[in-house]
């Protein structure tokens, strides 16, 4: 799911960057979101309100909004939407960030949203749809990367007589 989301990020900044008269698209980048508005247009379809089952690859992720913080559950993610769990419930048209990352791939986005609909039952199944320009950013403190630079294999050498 992280590599679709990967994936639909570029589409979405495009798209947004598209939409506003501050930042035009270069011609290379105007080919590309033709290109990719090719490639998701059997995948834009807005969910219908309802149950979404827990993949074997949900992302866990946080929704910022105003005045707190939820843990989310990704559990589907289309050009259109993203299906996210809760125990908690937004109200329609609420403005959020999405914010989730990786460590395997050392990534992390942050999708803006919004509130398209709520299934409010056990979990709380939300759609969000992304209306601004999301971020893609690199985590290069990870502890493993750390630990794999100090570390060497083999025999250590004697510092002691």
């Amino acid at each position: 799911m992280i590599d679709k989301i990967g994936f639909l990020v570029r589409f979405w900044e495009l798209k947004a960057r598209h939409a506003t008269l501050g930042q035009p698209l270069s011609s290379s980048e105007q080919i590309e979101l033709l290109s990719l508005m090719q490639l998701v247009t059997g995948d834009f379809k807005m969910p219908e309100p309802g149950a979404c089952a827990r993949p074997a690859d949900a992302l866990p992720a946080q929704l910022i909004g105003e005045g707190a913080i939820l843990p989310v559950e990704v559990r589907f993610t289309c050009a259109a939407a993203l299906l996210v769990a809760s125990v908690k419930a937004m109200t329609p048209g609420e403005r959020a960030i999405v914010r989730m990352s990786d460590a395997i791939s050392g990534i992390e986005f942050a999708l803006p949203c919004s509130v398209s609909w709520v299934y409010d039952e056990s979990p709380c199944i939300m759609a969000l749809v992304v209306d601004g320009i999301p971020t893609r950013a690199e985590l290069d403190d990870l502890p493993g990367r750390r630990v794999a630079n100090v570390l060497s294999m083999g025999r250590p050498a004697r510092l002691v007589g």
